[in-house]
């Protein structure tokens, strides 16, 4: 009885630290900030490789975490912390490429807005 009762237990320990370590890789806005920037490099030479049916998905999501940033900025005229923070660890922390991709991705952007972007105030 100790025995199978150990062995459950040890499975259980093990599933739960593997379903954490999975979950804690990155946030599902970043995934999106690394999507939109892979689309804008050109194409590999190779060929395209098959792409997996949760694409789509991904797609959505990422289509809706842009249209809640957008809503954010016209409501507060300014861009959210969390993505801010997440543009931050893309670009490890350069404030010169989270702007330039910024200006690249959100268009007609007062220079306020942009000048405000900052990776030292997080």
């Amino acid at each position: 009885m100790k025995t199978s009762m150990s062995i459950v237990i040890i499975f259980f320990v093990t599933f739960l630290s593997i379903i954490t370590i999975s979950l804690a890789k990155q946030s599902p806005l970043e995934d999106c900030i690394r999507r939109n920037i892979a689309r804008s490099l050109p194409p590999s030479p190779m060929n395209k490789p098959k792409t997996p049916p949760s694409d789509a998905m991904e797609d959505n999501i990422c289509r809706d975490e842009g249209r809640i940033i957008v809503y954010y900025v016209k409501v507060n005229g300014k861009f959210p912390q969390y993505y801010v923070k997440a543009l931050c660890n893309v670009f490890g922390d350069d404030d010169g490429k989270v702007k330039q991709y910024v200006l690249e991705k959100w268009l007609n952007h007062s220079k306020k807005l942009i000048d405000s972007l900052s990776c030292a105030s997080l």
